[in-house]
């Protein structure tokens, strides 16, 4: 009797269980991509390709590439232009002169994900810093690889004193950061 009952108990836990699945999280079809309140999009649609630059508040524009769409339905028949590049990484050049606020001494890192607080300050995600370095004299210059598809970054400097921190939103076609 024991061995009936615990074969009905394992026959009816297995059931229970269910079968394997994907457990990760997936961005559902009404999902919707949020720009924060000072940026603004203006598109233009040209033939099949849209392009879109994103205004600041502050009047700074980025320019985000067009969508591509294609009739090819095989791999023979999508044609590339020669001069396309395939990579996905551009290397960004941003120098850091926060002279006229600061001489002290200071550390800058680069955040790819942040977000804005309700006092305009931002609030990094600091698993996200993309590069770093001291700033000597107010001055630093940083180099660093940046995927093609991010657009704003969030520039943060403490100082060694304990003063309290600066921060500023940079776009993908900066080169530099005067305070």
């Amino acid at each position: 009797m024991k061995r009936k009952f615990l074969s009905i108990s394992l026959i009816g836990f297995v059931t229970a269980c269910g079968g394997g699945g994907d457990s990760s999280p997936s961005a559902s079809p009404d999902s919707e991509v949020i720009v924060d309140s000072a940026t603004q999009e203006v598109g233009q649609t040209t033939g099949n390709t849209a392009s879109a630059t994103m205004l600041t508040s502050t009047g700074l524009s980025v320019t985000i590439p067009p969508n591509v769409t294609s009739s090819a339905t095989m791999m023979s028949e999508v044609s590339v232009p020669s001069d396309f590049n395939y990579n996905g990484v551009d290397i960004q050049n941003l120098s850091v002169d926060i002279r006229g606020y600061s001489l002290a001494k200071g550390y800058v890192s680069i955040y790819g994900a942040f977000e804005e607080n309700a006092d305009g300050s931002y609030s990094a995600d600091y698993n996200s810093r993309i590069t770093s370095a001291t700033v000597e004299a107010g001055l630093a210059d940083l180099s660093y690889p940046l995927a093609d598809s991010q657009y704003y970054m969030l520039a943060e400097v403490y100082f060694y004193d304990g003063s309290t921190p600066i921060q500023t939103r940079i776009n993908n076609q900066q080169t530099s950061w005067i305070w």
